[in-house]
């Protein structure tokens, strides 16, 4: 008979553990631009803690004739790519738009980045970074100080299991970087309450504005052992089956104008999850910055609460005055980021089609499609907005063909397109205006390591 372990007594010793942090600078520079190429090369022969790598720096924006620069919510926004690999061998060769990917993933789950270090919402004068007014100015930054840093991670480093690593088991494993172009910043003609004629912050600003990064590093968590009981089983694993197996996730992206029907197709041993996003018209475009559904603007009561030299905007919320939900606030994005759901001549509506099979079953309305995807991501967790503002500003759509939470059991139970040529077509029915869709294709792949620090990787 066994009892629950809240009902027993017991306790389990690890002996000899020890734990630090070490600094990884860059192989090419400090400083970095739009498009470049960051690489780290993470510590050899010691156990990793992958969850652990933070990417550090400090982002400060430039302009030229005459616009007003902004940086985007949440600093992950400025990578387009992260490639992980191994002696030159790629284990993830990373999906483009990556940063459109973890911005639909704080749309459907709350995924918030951390506010300290992360940057998670747009500052309009006064910055909460350093409490520095850049009223009518760019958003920048100086020091030699890093003021930011990512933290979490889509892909290998997010989702490798088990996270501790041993380094030894492979070659050189090198983290690239590559950063976005300067299309997600906000080119703003002021910095005005948005909604204020001609000088607010959601007015498209003249010329063109770009980023730069500069005090760049990393850090990692590396592990200890003083007994090589570790070593022993690791070896003995490989002995008797010949290869370790370390599953993570991998992602394909697909972009297309969507007329009624986009296609994409892969092949790989686990498709899990398929994401889309509706892009706004704008999203290529530096204009100015694009004020959340229901939150403060200028219009109705408008104030100003003057003391001294300080003057202070009050807007008040879009959708009720007194403020309902989380609205009582300003809140901004940039175009790049910015999800509408598309045009419709009556009632959009949403559907799947894997082959013969359609996903759902029906051809599904917007709010049916948002229940959908509440059951299909992982540790979802409610936004505490309206329906109103999910489909001006945050249009997202996932489906699971995996066993629920079976990515906690390293479990691979996705739909397997490998033996047979997947045709797959994501459908909206009434549909105007030719929109621009993302869709992100999340798969299970498996790293396979052997004696000698031999490594393949099974899509």
């Amino acid at each position: 008979m066994s009892y629950s372990p809240n009902l027993s007594y017991f306790l389990d010793k690890l002996s000899g553990f020890s734990t630090n942090y070490f600094r990884l600078e860059a192989q090419n520079s400090t400083t970095a631009s739009p498009n470049q190429i960051i690489r780290f090369t993470l510590p050899s022969n010691a156990l990793i803690n992958l969850r652990s790598f933070a990417f550090h720096f400090t982002a400060t924006t430039s302009s030229t004739g005459g616009g007003i620069a902004r940086l985007p919510p949440d600093v992950s926004s400025l990578v387009e790519r992260v490639e992980v690999s191994c002696g030159g061998v790629q284990l993830s060769s990373g999906a483009n738009y990556y940063s459109v990917l973890c911005a639909a993933k704080r749309a459907l789950m709350d995924k918030g980045s951390e506010p300290v270090l992360g940057h998670s919402e747009m500052t309009r004068t006064v910055s909460y970074v350093d409490g520095n007014d850049n009223s009518g100015a760019n958003e920048t930054y100086t020091g030699t100080n890093s003021h930011f840093c990512i933290k979490n991670w889509e892909g290998f480093l997010g989702s490798a299991e088990p996270k501790i690593m041993d380094s030894s088991l492979v070659p050189d494993i090198v983290v690239s970087i590559y950063l976005s172009d300067v299309n997600v910043l906000s080119n703003s003609a002021d910095t005005d309450i948005a909604g204020t004629a001609g000088t607010g912050i959601d007015v498209d600003g003249a010329g063109t504005v770009s980023y730069s990064l500069s005090n760049i590093h990393a850090t990692i968590e590396c592990i200890g052992l003083a007994d090589g009981t570790y070593d022993n089983m690791v070896s003995s694993m490989i002995q008797t089956k010949g290869f370790l197996e370390i599953p993570f996730k991998q992602y394909y992206s697909f972009q297309d104008v969507h007329t009624g029907q986009m296609r994409f197709s892969v092949a790989t041993q686990s498709l899990d999850r398929i994401w889309t996003v509706h892009r706004d018209s704008d999203y290529t475009a530096n204009v100015g910055a694009v004020p959340i559904s229901g939150y403060k603007k200028a219009g109705g009561f408008t104030a100003k609460i003057s003391g001294g030299a300080v003057t202070q905007d009050v807007g008040v919320p879009q959708f009720d005055e007194g403020g309902n939900l989380d609205y009582n606030k300003e809140l901004l994005t940039t175009a790049h980021f910015n999800f509408p759901e598309a045009g419709s001549s009556g009632t959009n509506l949403y559907q799947f089609q894997l082959n013969g099979a359609y996903i759902p079953q029906f051809r599904a309305t917007f709010e049916e499609m948002y229940q959908i995807a509440c059951n299909s991501v992982p540790g979802y967790t409610q936004k505490k907005v309206g329906l109103g503002t999910m489909k001006d500003n945050y249009a997202v759509q996932c489906v699971r063909l995996n066993l629920p939470e079976s990515e906690h059991s390293r479990l691979i139970s996705g739909l397997n397109t490998r033996s047979v040529s997947l045709n797959g077509y994501y459908n909206i029915t009434n549909v105007t205006g030719n929109p621009t869709v993302n869709l992100f294709a999340e798969t299970t792949a498996t790293l396979m390591v052997g004696s000698g620090r031999q490594l393949s990787v099974e899509a």
